[in-house]
């Protein structure tokens, strides 16, 4: 059992280097017929960017996020778990289910059926890993060959400061530094993360940018201009770190309006992070506490995306069919509705190209060839997670970046000023 560990600024090329010593490592011990590589994150944009890059391999791979391996080794051993006192928890439950997961793993028999067909495990972004899912890191990395890529400054959650992975890391391991950045070699673009990386003031200067834009119009009409004169058929991303005010009514009227430089309106899709996806579609249920299959399927048919009333309506037929049900409970299709969901993100595949507008935990592990950044006035966080948000923003960008603040007051503090 080894570990090889990287870490390194953003765009210096962790994920190759994972990808690389893969490689390396199948020469000397290639997989064994039967075997696959086994590929975990925490978040799915990293799973889709990971699994793309498995892909072009050509190995055989699975690759999922914790979260969904957790949720299969709790079903799979969910006998064990109760012989460990260890109750079934639900599988939107994330974290108790990836404690009992971890639980679980840290018995011989589990970790040996992990690594029967997975003897290796490569994990991206493990800086976004909090102690119960470090645990499942932790437990296969006692049995299983582990290759872990990971930079703290791009965790987002305050709570993981320390960060539980980088301190265990550090003392199981000896971690390799990238320095040369690959993703861009555009100096403004570099000189500002490295500021924000050291917390000094990034310096506007094309193509990175900051510009005042005062209300939700006047950043949509920036936005439009340089989505026009910028873009040049390459993939742009809005980002920002709340899905607020400013932010949605920047990005609206860029997709209703012409600017007075005859630019747009462009055609531009929200990216929505799970918990939102199921908080909107949960208020658009209207469902009695108790009601009978043909209400609960008029309620289904109402949620407005095709692929969950699929999912859905066949979990209502189950029901008829199969158990001969009449009447379910509101909570049981709340909890379908999840279920459904967090399936749908866990399979779905990425967009290559467009105008896509997300928050800034969405992007991560994410590169576009330009980034808008809508900076708006409510925003949380000490002055580090300022920095971290930002750098993390600028760093998906190849070609330019424009970020658009919406008051001058916040000029005047970090990350924008020391």
């Amino acid at each position: 059992m080894t570990i090889r560990a990287f870490q390194g600024a953003a765009g210096c090329g962790k994920t190759h280097r994972l990808m690389q010593t893969l490689m390396d490592g199948l020469e000397q011990r290639p997989l064994q017929p039967g075997q696959r590589i086994l590929a975990l994150t925490y978040m799915h944009g990293s799973r889709r960017r990971l699994d793309g890059r498995l892909r072009e391999l050509r190995l055989a791979f699975e690759c999922s996020t914790i979260d969904s391996l957790a949720w299969r080794i709790v079903s799979r051993w969910r006998g064990l778990a109760e012989h460990l006192d260890k109750a079934l928890p639900a599988e939107t439950d994330y974290e108790a289910v990836c404690a009992v997961a971890g639980a679980l793993l840290e018995q011989p028999v589990v970790v040996d059926w992990v690594g029967g067909t997975h003897p290796i495990v490569v994990i991206d972004e493990a800086q976004d890993l909090c102690a119960v899912r470090l645990r499942i890191v932790q437990a296969l990395a006692a049995r299983l060959d582990l290759l872990v890529a990971a930079d703290e400054f791009q965790c987002l959650d305050e709570t993981l400061r320390p960060n539980p992975y980088c301190s265990w890391i550090m003392a199981a391991a000896e971690v390799e530094t990238l320095e040369i950045p690959h993703r861009t070699n555009v100096p403004a673009l570099l000189t500002a993360a490295a500021a924000l990386r050291a917390g000094a003031v990034p310096q506007s200067q094309r193509p990175f940018e900051i510009r005042l834009a005062p209300s939700p119009a006047f950043a949509g009409a920036s936005l439009s201009n340089q989505i026009g004169w910028y873009r040049r058929g390459g993939s742009v991303a809005i980002l920002t770190p709340s899905a607020g005010r400013y932010a949605k009514g920047a990005v609206e009227w860029a997709t209703l309006n012409q600017t007075s430089r005859n630019q747009g309106p462009h055609r531009i899709r929200w990216e929505q992070a799970e918990r939102e996806v199921v908080a909107e579609l949960l208020g658009r249920l209207t469902l009695a506490d108790r009601c009978n299959l043909a209400e609960a399927d008029e309620a289904i048919g109402k949620l407005g995306i095709r692929s969950v009333i699929a999912a859905m309506r066949e979990w209502l037929s189950i029901q008829q069919r199969a158990l001969g049900r009449q009447e379910v409970d509101r909570s049981e299709v709340e909890d379908v509705l999840r279920r459904v969901v967090s399936h749908g993100r866990r399979f779905a595949r990425g967009d290559v190209g467009g105008l896509l507008a997300m928050t800034v935990h969405g992007a991560k592990n994410r590169e576009f060839d330009g980034v808008v950044v809508l900076w708006p006035h409510d925003m949380g966080g000490d002055d580090e997670a300022k920095r971290r948000l930002l750098y993390n923003a600028v760093t998906r960008a190849k070609r330019w970046c424009l970020v658009l603040v919406e008051g001058e007051r916040l000029l005047n503090r970090p990350p924008f000023a020391v």
